[in-house]
C-alpha cells in the first residue's frame, strides 16, 4: 500500500501545479523523479529496512548493468535495422545535450527506484515474483501513456519495463536498470530520431 502511496501522492501534487502553468512538463516530471527518489528512500529506512531491499546495493552491480546495458543495445539495433535513425536536431549544442543527459537520467533512475526499486521489491514480498512483476509492469505501462500515444507504443514501453523488472529480481539490484532505462530514455526521447 505504501508503494501505491509514494507512486500517486506526487502525481496529486505535482499535477494541479502543472494544470495552473506553475510548472512546466520537464519541470514537474523532474520534480516527480525527485520527489520518488527521496519519499522511497526515506520509506524504507522509515520502516526499519535497508537500501539493500528496494535494490541500492553493490551486490548483483555487474549482471544488473551488463543485462540491461544489453537491452538497449538490442533495442538500438533492432531500431537501427527497422527505422531510418539520425541525431534529433535538438542535439545542436554541449548545453543541450548535458541537460538532456541530467534529465533522462533523473527520469529513468526516478522511474526504476520507483517501479522496480519500491512498487516491484514490495509486490515480491506480499505476492511474489509473478504477481510484483505483473504489477509494476502495468504501472510502468500506464505512466507512459503521456509520451505514447499507440498500443503498440505501450506494449513495447511495458515489455522493456518488465525485462527490467526480471532483471531487477533476478540481480535484487536496480543500479544497473536504472544506468540502462537512463541510457535508453537519453538514446530514444532525445538523441535519436527516425
Amino acid at each position: 500500500m505504501e508503494a501505491v502511496l509514494v507512486f500517486s501522492v506526487p502525481l496529486l501534487f505535482a499535477i494541479p501545479l502543472y494544470a495552473k502553468g506553475f510548472l512546466t512538463e520537464a519541470s514537474a516530471e523532474c520534480t516527480l523523479y525527485t520527489i520518488y527518489v527521496a519519499c522511497s528512500i526515506l520509506l524504507t529506512r522509515y520502516n526499519g529496512r535497508s537500501l539493500a531491499e528496494i535494490g541500492l546495493t553493490r551486490s548483483g552491480l555487474l549482471p544488473s548493468v551488463g543485462n540491461s546495458v544489453l537491452l538497449v543495445a538490442a533495442a538500438l539495433a533492432a531500431r537501427f535495422i527497422g527505422a531510418d535513425l539520425r541525431l534529433a536536431p535538438e542535439v545542436n549544442s554541449w548545453e543541450v545535450v548535458a541537460y538532456n543527459l541530467f534529465y533522462w537520467s533523473l527520469s529513468g533512475f526516478g522511474q526504476e527506484i520507483l517501479f522496480r526499486g519500491l512498487i516491484l521489491f514490495s509486490f515480491n514480498r506480499w505476492k511474489g515474483p509473478k504477481v510484483a512483476l505483473l504489477v509494476s509492469t502495468v504501472l510502468f505501462g500506464l505512466v507512459h501513456l503521456q509520451r505514447y500515444y499507440s498500443i503498440s507504443g505501450i506494449f513495447l514501453v511495458s515489455m522493456v519495463g518488465g525485462l527490467w523488472g526480471w532483471i531487477a529480481l533476478k540481480t535484487k539490484n536496480i543500479v544497473g536498470t536504472g544506468i540502462g532505462h537512463s541510457l535508453f530514455n537519453f538514446l530514444f526521447a532525445f538523441m535519436l530520431v527516425s
